[in-house]
Formats: C-alpha cells, structure tokens, sequence
C-alpha cells in the first residue's frame, strides 16, 4: 500500500488521524496531572512526552492547539500557565481503561480522577497532582513553550524537579527496566500494548 501526501488528504478524517498517529511507530501512554486555579485537579493522556536534554532533565510535551474542540487540553496547558507545574504518570495495563478516559472532554469543574476513579496525590515539591496507581510518576516545573506554526500547536517544556520509580526498577547505572514496571506503549490513538525488553546494547563505537 502506497499513500501519497495527495491520497493522505483525501482521506476520511478519522481513518487519516488514526493512520498519521501511528506511522511514527510506539508512543509513550503518560498521564498529565495540573491542578487548576480552583483547586480542581486535571488528569488527560498524552501521547507526546519527549526527551528534551539531560542536563539539566527536561521533557516536553506537545499539546493540541490551545483554540481547538477538546477542552482537557485546554485545562491542561491553561493550568500549567496558571501555576507552572504539572506531572507525568507512567499508564500500566491495571489502569489502562481508567488512564484512557481521561481523553474524553469533561466540562469545567469536573476532575477526571473522580470521573475515572483515579487517585491525586501530592509532593510538598510541587502543587500539580501525581496518579497515585501510577508506578513512575515525574513531576516537571514550566520552562518555556514554543508555538509550532505549521498545525497550532504548542511544545511545552519542563525541567524534571522530582522522580518517583520503584526501587527494583532501576539500577545504578540508571538503566530503568520499563518492562518490569509494567508501562504500557501507545499506537495511533486508543491502541495499547504490553512491552518486553529484548536486549541491551553497549554504546556504539566505530
């Protein structure tokens, strides 16, 4: 099968979302709590969480744009201005369905976590919530944003200001076994799958 840029636009508008959501191969499922002005803790599945640089730790993510349908990523990238924080919470298969409904569009002043039956918890670090069921959960202060003009959206990014992972998870060469933490890899928009770690390479030297 051949898809010209041509053939692409022609098609339906889902079946095309769905094919250009997955051609960039497995995405990571992640949880984004904020909280907002009223206190209201957010909860939304992102698909787009990236390494941005180690030192200093940063990660970003790219929201929908910021004018468009869906209002939880309005909420989401609202309440990260707001109070400039905001949480990223590894999705297992035990709260997939749970972490997957977080993406419908709840009205103002209802929280996914209640909706979804999801837990907030807090660090003293930070004001944003983290997923309580979560197993790695990585809280992130606002740095700076950039508009990508192409398609309206918005990279955000933020320096990782706390790391929680369970201890049998990593060792001490920061290698972080993602497999026996049990996190889940993302396709396209709602499809999910278990991972397996097949090997470990050593660095690469001509």
């Amino acid at each position: 099968m051949r898809y010209t840029l041509y053939d692409i636009q022609q098609m339906p508008r889902i079946p095309r979302l769905t094919l250009i959501n997955a051609i960039s191969g497995f995405k990571s499922a992640n949880l984004v709590g904020t909280i907002g002005p009223d206190q209201t803790p957010n909860l939304a599945m992102f698909s787009s969480a990236v390494h941005i640089g180690s030192e200093p730790p940063l990660l970003g993510i790219i929201t929908r744009p910021v004018d468009g349908a869906l209002k939880t990523t309005r909420h989401t990238y609202q309440n990260i201005k707001s109070n400039g924080f905001f949480t990223l919470n590894h999705v297992q298969e035990d709260i997939l369905k749970s972490a997957h409904q977080t993406s419908a569009p709840y009205p103002d002043g209802v929280s996914e976590f209640d909706a979804v039956g999801l837990t907030p918890v807090y660090s003293e670090l930070l004001p944003a919530p983290y997923v309580a069921e979560s197993h790695i959960r990585i809280g992130l202060e606002y740095v700076e944003e950039y508009a990508i003009k192409a398609n309206n959206t918005l990279l955000i990014i933020g320096k990782v200001i706390e790391l929680i992972i369970p201890d049998d998870c990593v060792d001490a060469q920061g290698n972080l076994d993602l497999a026996y933490a049990g996190t889940v890899a993302l396709s396209g928009l709602d499809t999910y799958y278990k991972v397996e770690m097949l090997e470990r390479l050593g660095y690469a030297r001509v």
